[in-house]
């Protein structure tokens, strides 16, 4: 609370106390209107601040949904539902991408709520937060010039009363030395008597003009001080705290908007994670051998091909020939080991030692 001159000054000295006072006082009154000025301004560039903020927040969270929508896409099935693969593995890729799209519409709903809830809330607080304070500063400065000018009448006032005083001085003197002068005629100390009648009236009506003036301002000045600044700054604090409270809710609702979406997207997770427990690589397996069966039966055993029948051969090589059947056929199941085109089950055929047998070597005649 600012201090209230009351006392009307009855010297010079009193009179430049006045002057330091007013002074003092007004320059404590406009620093302290300037520091809510700025800080008035400073609170509203926060809140938009946070307001943009929000904006490249909602914005990422747009790009994001985008770029999940477009993934999606590119990785869903375009054939038609008889091309599709009957795979367990694929069927639950694909419940996955349908999950995924139903998250990335969460994402913008998420986007929607605070473009809706948040930013556009705070841009339209922001305006009213504008309007409101450009009042009160309005209301500040009009009571402020209000006083300055009634300072102003009241220092004129002053002024004027205290030339008055000077000149009916003057006039005083004037007549007291016309009237001590035995040389001055009558019709001049008359003139001076009339003279200063005058000056004392002027001096009398500046009194009261000033006096006025000091008690009205004097009013003006308590009223000012006491009341119409104190609301003002009142309204000021009032405003500001609004805007703390306002930034609080939209913390809160910035929030609240994922935390609405929490329940969906956790549904959307779960299907993924069911998608991933369908899979089964006993079925995937049979249906690969149920695609792919040719219900054929596996080959038979090659046939042995003699094509030494027309061979003569020596009474040696009888000996020591291929075993005969009756008819004088080979019997096949001996004669697989010399088969030389034959094919064999795992790569080329083996290769066979060919060094003679002692015992089996014929003796020569003695």
């Amino acid at each position: 609370m600012f201090p209230v001159w009351h006392q009307q000054p009855s010297d010079r000295s009193n009179s430049l106390s006045l002057d330091l006072f007013l002074f003092s006082a007004f320059f404590l009154d406009q620093d302290q209107f300037e520091n809510l000025d700025k800080h008035s301004q400073w609170g509203i560039d926060f809140l938009e601040r946070y307001a943009k903020f929000v904006k490249e927040r909602l914005e990422i969270e747009q790009t994001y949904a985008k770029q999940l929508r477009s993934l999606v896409k590119k990785y869903c099935p375009k054939r038609s539902k008889d091309d599709e693969p009957r795979f367990t593995s694929c069927l639950s890729f694909y419940s996955i991408l349908n999950e995924l799209n139903d998250y990335s519409g969460q994402r913008e709903v998420v986007a929607e709520e605070m473009g809706h809830k948040v930013y556009g809330e705070l841009m339209r607080y922001s305006q009213d937060l504008k309007a409101e304070r450009k009042h009160h500063l309005q209301e500040g400065r009009k009571t402020q010039q209000y006083l300055d000018q009634c300072w102003k009448h009241m220092d004129n006032s002053k002024k004027k009363f205290e030339r008055e005083c000077k000149e009916a001085e003057k006039s005083q003197l004037i007549y007291e030395r016309l009237d001590n002068d035995i040389n001055a005629t009558k019709s001049e100390v008359e003139k001076a008597k009339s003279q200063l009648y005058l000056r004392q009236h002027m001096a009398e009506e500046s009194k009261n003009e000033y006096a006025a003036q000091l008690q009205n301002f004097n009013s003006e000045q308590w009223k000012h001080f006491n009341v119409a600044i104190p609301q003002i700054f009142k309204n000021l604090q009032d405003m500001d705290e609004r805007r703390t409270v306002k930034l609080g809710e939209m913390y809160r609702s910035f929030a609240e908007v994922e935390r609405r979406v929490i329940p969906i997207i956790s549904k959307c997770l779960e299907g993924m994670v069911t998608a991933a427990k369908n899979v089964d690589e006993h079925r995937d397996s049979g249906i690969v051998v149920e695609s792919f069966k040719s219900g054929f039966e596996p080959p038979g055993d090659f046939p042995f091909e003699d094509f030494s029948q027309n061979i003569q051969r020596t009474g040696s090589d009888g000996a020591i020939g291929t075993p005969k059947t009756e008819g004088g056929k080979a019997d096949p199941k001996h004669a697989v080991g010399r088969t030389k085109n034959k094919l064999w089950l795992f790569g080329k055929k083996p290769k066979v030692n060919n060094t003679p047998v002692p015992w089996l070597v014929p003796c020569r005649a003695l």
